[in-house]
């Protein structure tokens, strides 16, 4: 069994289940919801334009914490599944490596986890052409804006929040546990970046803590940027916004790496035999 076939196979199964497309849905109503609630006076009272790159790239960052718990289902079950449903034994003799095991289920949940967060600049898209939007309220449409905020945000949040997601689940062997991998990046990005940068008055340091890029996005470039950078500047290409997606990047490969080195394409009960008699010979050298 290779890599692409369990790709594959991955990737069919959850694309026939009903939950990724609600979960689709619901992001998309998140982000038409954003755009229509929040921005839409704002354009009007002169703020800044409806499609203008930071209104896009905020957006962007909020489904993108949304989404964290919407994430932990899709790589939950991708790395759980087999034990759960009781397969392991059938799948774990198969000629399949754990490379190729683990590479297949995750870029499979990784795949999915990126064509769910698509729905976030289709509901702002749908949202800036509302029939109840004034054609004076966005501005020049920048396909490049949408483009971008996808790339430098999304797809590096889905990759991080994935990896520890998919690690949480195939070590533990329990779905459930990937929302813990969504419950600490999320109190990282809201609790201990802002901790850091309020209370400790650390600003670099909490930018680089912060594993979603809310901190960078929604307070220090909103807060410092004119209004004319905010209708023309795109977002993503920033230094201090890169340097924060490079060490989370590498933050969320250094997980894949930990996990692939611990998991063991054994039943759980084996493992743990296997720990017992590691610790018993251990003692025994000792003695």
């Amino acid at each position: 069994m290779k890599l692409g076939t369990i790709f594959r196979f991955e990737l069919a199964y959850q694309l026939r289940r009903a939950a990724t497309w609600l979960y689709f849905v619901a992001l998309f109503w998140v982000a038409w919801s954003i755009i229509q609630g929040n921005y839409v006076d704002d354009a009007r009272n002169g703020w800044m334009f409806l499609n203008s790159p930071l209104v896009i790239a905020s957006t962007t960052v909020v489904c993108c914490l949304l989404w964290l718990f919407v994430g932990a289902s899709v790589a939950g079950d991708a790395a759980s599944r087999d034990i759960e449903s009781g397969m392991h034994p059938l799948v774990y003799t198969a000629p399949v490596g754990k490379f190729e095991y683990l590479a297949g289920r995750f870029l499979a949940a990784f795949a999915l986890n990126a064509l769910i967060l698509l729905a976030a600049p289709a509901g702002m898209l749908l949202g800036m052409h509302w029939p109840d939007v004034e054609p004076d309220i966005p501005g020049e449409w920048r396909p490049a804006a949408f483009v971008l905020a996808y790339l430098s945000i999304a797809l590096p949040n889905v990759f991080i929040a994935t990896a520890v997601q998919f690690a949480f689940a195939a070590l533990s062997r329990r779905a459930i546990v990937a929302y813990f991998g969504s419950v600490v990046l999320f109190f990282a990005s809201m609790g201990l970046a802002t901790f850091v940068a309020t209370v400790l008055h650390q600003q670099e340091v909490a930018r680089l803590l912060d594993p979603i890029g809310m901190k960078t996005i929604l307070s220090d470039l909103s807060d410092t940027w004119t209004t004319t950078e905010v209708n023309t500047r795109l977002v993503g290409l920033q230094p201090v916004l890169i340097v924060n997606r490079l060490a989370w990047l590498c933050v969320g490969a250094a997980v894949l790496a930990w996990t692939y080195r611990r998991f063991r394409l054994a039943h759980p009960a084996e493992g743990r035999r296997a720990r017992r008699r590691k610790a018993r010979a251990a003692l025994q050298g000792e003695t």
